[in-house]
């Protein structure tokens, strides 16, 4: 029976080798993370469409004033401390979001088709342009 013996390696061979080798999960990991984000927007973005919809629909049925959105905001705040994008504002984000877009919702069922999904240069809604989701993909694209 013969001994095996261990492979060598030259250091400069194992040293290019081993950088390719990081270079490459860190590439992974990057691109993972992005694909998280982009999921995570993409749920986002039908929630929002959907809490528009929820809020223009009983405005309209129950005749409901514009004041019921700070309440609406209030309510949701209390019971999601910390979680952020339901301010008044983000309310009103939201129901004119639906507004603006319920005569075409296949363009929010296409958000599960689409390949990558664009909100770079003013392209998204103005209601994600402070989302700590859309900074994190922003600053993830800008490192690849």
């Amino acid at each position: 029976m013969t001994k095996k013996t261990p492979a060598t390696t030259k250091p400069g061979v194992f040293a290019s080798n081993y950088a390719k080798f990081i270079t490459f999960l860190k590439n992974k990991i990057r691109s993972a993370q992005v694909k998280g984000a982009i999921a995570v927007n993409r749920e986002l973005i039908k929630l929002y469409w959907e809490l528009g919809k929820e809020i223009l629909e009983k405005q309209e049925r129950e005749r409901w004033g514009s004041n019921v959105l700070e309440k609406v905001a209030r309510d949701l705040q209390n019971e999601f401390p910390g979680v952020e994008g339901f301010s008044k504002r983000n309310m009103f984000r939201m129901r004119a979001f639906y507004q603006a877009y319920e005569k075409v919702p296949q363009a929010v069922a296409q958000l599960d088709t689409l390949p990558i999904f664009p909100f770079h240069g003013g392209t998204m809604l103005s209601f994600l342009k402070k989302s700590r989701i859309q900074q994190n993909v922003y600053g993830m694209r800008k490192k690849l």
